[in-house]
């Protein structure tokens, strides 16, 4: 199904370091594409916070948020967002930015294992079964403890690890056994009345599907869980809007009747209709 009211709450510009576009030809392109906003979620790594300079790249990426909307501020909708990585690693850095800047949205993700390895550098091929399974319960008792943190709205791509094993690793590799933490993850999110998100990235790439699973947005909604954003994890304008309608559709599936984007870190609700 397409949906006309489409919001991309996962973009990142070229002051993200795999960020290939500028704030201005995102805007435009999002125009192009019939959308009625984005959220520039540019990245600021804890544990890399100085050698990879993220204190400046977000103070350019706030510049080039606020000249977009002064251009069209008649036409989208443009959130000034920010993707915490890790945030446990420098907590003090990461309260410090935000605090900074009058941001309409936190995310708060995820993308290393605590041993220091990225999810995405893994070759999971290569390791056992038992390897796996560890490495998948460190994930997510970690991700437990960021869910915790006060200083965030959205987490961000909770299945994380299922996109790179499961590319991988044949036959699929299930994270069943960590259903139980992922519930308390689930349920911290719905008792702080906090966001998840579906993001479309992965349909695009070896998986073929869409994260999390509809299993798991109806396991937050059961929880108690209100507010979900969809975003496409884009980081060119090839890719703004990208499958957002199969992902408005996932979130419908899953039992909401609407989905959210953030305005001065409140959640405005979008009807899916």
């Amino acid at each position: 199904m397409y949906y006309q009211k489409r919001f991309d709450g996962h973009v990142h510009s070229d002051c993200s370091p795999r960020g290939s576009d500028s704030v201005m030809s995102l805007c435009e392109q999002a125009l192009h594409r019939g959308l009625i906003g984005f959220a520039i979620t540019d990245c600021c790594d804890c544990d890399r916070f100085e050698e990879m300079q993220f204190a400046e790249r977000i103070r350019e990426s706030i510049y080039c948020v606020y000249k977009a909307r002064s251009v069209f501020e008649d036409s989208l909708i443009i959130s000034n967002g920010i993707e915490v990585g890790q945030p446990l690693d420098n907590i003090g850095n990461a309260d410090k930015i935000i605090s900074r800047y009058p941001f309409d949205m936190v995310v708060a993700s995820l993308k290393k294992y605590p041993d220091g390895r990225k999810v995405s550098d893994v070759s999971y091929s290569e390791l056992s079964e038992n390897e796996i399974i560890r490495l998948i319960e460190s994930y997510y008792k970690n991700l437990l403890e960021t869910s915790k943190w006060e200083n965030f709205d959205v987490l961000s791509q909770l299945t994380l690890p299922m996109r790179y094993i499961n590319s991988e690793y044949a036959p699929y590799f299930s994270i069943r056994h960590c259903d139980d933490i992922i519930e308390a993850i689930l349920k911290k999110l719905a008792d702080d009345e906090k966001a998840l998100e579906v993001n479309t990235n992965a349909l695009r790439g070896k998986l073929n599907t869409i994260l999390p699973p509809v299993r798991y947005l109806r396991m937050f909604r059961e929880l108690g869980g209100k507010y979900i954003t969809v975003g496409s994890g884009c980081h060119s304008c090839n890719s703004i809007g990208a499958d957002l309608s199969e992902g408005i559709s996932l979130v419908h599936e899953a039992g909401f009747s609407s989905y959210c984007y953030y305005e001065k870190r409140k959640p405005v609700l979008i009807k899916i209709d």
